[in-house]
């Protein structure tokens, strides 16, 4: 091969590099991007549920004080519900029983009141989380004058799924004797004490709406002074011995 032909044949590979090099980096520039990898969720994620713990619940503070009359009233507010109906019944509900109080002893009190007589009210309260049950527990503490004096507790028992109020036995699957192994227990309890039901006849059957909290994921059933025994005993709390499944049914032991 002559110089004159080695000199062209360098011109066409050079000619061909070139070209295929600008016909890739034309492909780059006009195609359309890679899309990313994309993540399918699996069959068993499940959506999150809203929990006790993330509900917002505000103090709201009464103070009444004079020579006779003392008034320290402390009671929650929940803020942050998506059921707004529910949020403003539940409050309304709260604030109505604790008012109901107050303007008694704002209304006793007059100008002939002596003023030895102390009219004292005094509301605390706690509030115990454990998954989608929020129980909000309020302490009453009632005094007129020195007649009459009482202790006892009301009590909100939410679930936060639903957005309702939740009753005993909402918390057991049907068909469960639930009442039946609670009153098994409390009478249990009550002989460990040397505590007398009700009179003495035993107590065979819970009230209607029988009052509770949960707390530390253990279901407590609770009686106001006076309801099941002396009041000389005072409050009574009786903490029964139920484990609660995934499902949030409490599980009778057997």
């Amino acid at each position: 091969m002559n110089k004159k032909s080695k000199v062209i044949l360098i011109i066409c590979v050079i000619v061909v590099v070139l070209a295929a090099g600008g016909y890739v980096a034309y492909n780059m520039m006009h195609s359309e991007p890679t899309p990313p990898d994309i993540i399918v969720p699996s069959g068993d994620a499940k959506e999150e549920k809203p929990k006790a713990e993330s509900v917002v619940v505000q103090d709201v503070k009464v103070e009444n004080y004079t020579d006779n009359r003392y008034i320290n009233c402390v009671y929650p507010k929940v803020t942050n519900l998506t059921n707004k109906e529910f949020e403003n019944y539940i409050n309304k509900q709260i604030a109505m029983n604790i008012s109901e109080y107050r303007n008694e002893i704002e209304y006793i009190i007059d100008d002939e009141t002596l003023p030895t007589e102390m009219y004292r009210y005094v509301t605390s309260y706690s509030r115990y989380n454990c998954d989608k049950y929020l129980s909000l527990v309020i302490d009453q503490d009632y005094q007129t004058g020195g007649i009459r004096s009482n202790k006892w507790k009301d009590i909100y028992n939410i679930n936060v799924e639903t957005q309702r109020i939740f009753y005993l036995e909402d918390l057991f699957e049907a068909g469960a004797k639930y009442e039946e192994a609670i009153i098994a227990e409390i009478t249990k309890q009550a002989e460990a004490k040397n505590m007398e039901l009700v009179g003495g006849n035993g107590l065979t059957k819970l009230p209607k709406k029988q009052k509770f909290y949960i707390k530390d994921d253990k279901l407590t059933i609770y009686f106001d002074p006076s309801e099941i025994s002396a009041t000389a005993f005072g409050e009574q709390h009786f903490e029964m011995p139920f484990t609660m499944n995934e499902e949030g049914f409490f599980e009778i032991g057997q």
